[in-house]
């Protein structure tokens, strides 16, 4: 039996649920028929044809011939993408643990929150953006300036959605846990750490999705290789529709990656969604 919700559609398979949303995907197609619809209006060498691009992406996505005489390593979407979403895994993973132990702890260690606020917070309101050329004069030119860029932006959201998590946490749980005898580890590992765990899962998410964006400037900006270094070939070049197809790529993995990462979220946090249900 299907499942209808507003906007959504909900198909049961035997291995599962597969959730389709009507309005996302009307969304993805206006903004298509609008893309086509400009190209008769703008100029081909400012706005390339939807067709032309994919076609673009089709033959440079494992060797692209032109992009060798710049020097690049790989040559194709393919090699320059798993660069870029190498680096992003990385800066996400290492940033996601630093923030989000900084966050908990601060939020029940009043003096380790009162060293570390200061140093987060002001970093925090610094433009990421603005400290990208300090990472390149400071750390070169190579993968590990901009996967401290992206650590340092991963920090800052996850300590601060880990700190909510915690003190958005009803203390009645612990109290209870108490009551019945738990001690601090069991506080901690049956209390503390599930019921924080949807908001830092969230923030992780959150976190992921401005990482790509970041990784694409900091490639802009001064990297050897990557899908941002293309893009910064190219457009010495006006190469238009190789822009338009390297965006395209970094685009479309980014939105699978938060299809994945919103996937594990609801696998990892079911049983708060159940509870929740429940309580309804």
């Amino acid at each position: 039996m299907n499942d209808f919700g507003i906007g959504s559609v909900q198909l049961k398979l035997a291995s599962g649920k597969i959730r389709f949303d009507f309005f996302g995907a009307a969304g993805i197609i206006l903004l298509a028929l609008l893309w086509w619809g400009l190209t008769f209006i703008v100029p081909p060498s400012s706005l390339p044809t939807p067709q032309a691009v994919f076609q673009r992406i089709v033959d440079d996505f494992i060797v692209a011939d032109m992009l060798g005489y710049y020097g690049l390593p790989d040559t194709g979407l393919l090699g320059s993408m798993v660069y870029t979403a190498s680096n992003v895994l990385i800066a996400v993973v290492i940033g996601g643990v630093i923030g989000t132990v900084l966050g908990l702890l601060t939020a029940r260690v009043a003096l380790a929150r009162a060293i570390a606020d200061p140093i987060l917070n002001t970093v925090g309101t610094i433009p990421i953006l603005v400290m990208a050329p300090f990472f390149l004069i400071w750390f070169g030119t190579g993968r590990w300036s901009a996967v401290l860029l992206i650590t340092v932006y991963v920090v800052v959201i996850l300590y601060l959605f880990g700190q909510r998590a915690a003190e958005n946490l009803d203390p009645v749980y612990e109290n209870y846990a108490r009551t019945f005898g738990a001690g601090t580890r069991d506080i901690l590992r049956d209390v503390f750490i599930p019921g924080t765990l949807p908001q830092v899962l969230g923030g992780i998410r959150i976190a992921l999705a401005g990482a790509w964006g970041l990784e694409a400037i900091a490639e802009l900006l001064g990297a050897q290789q990557g899908i941002g270094k293309i893009i910064e070939v190219l457009s010495g070049s006006l190469d238009v529709e190789g822009i338009f197809a390297a965006l395209l790529t970094l685009g479309i993995v980014a939105v699978m990656a938060d299809m994945i990462a919103a996937l594990v979220v609801g696998s990892l946090t079911r049983w708060s969604i159940a509870s929740r249900t429940g309580a309804e």
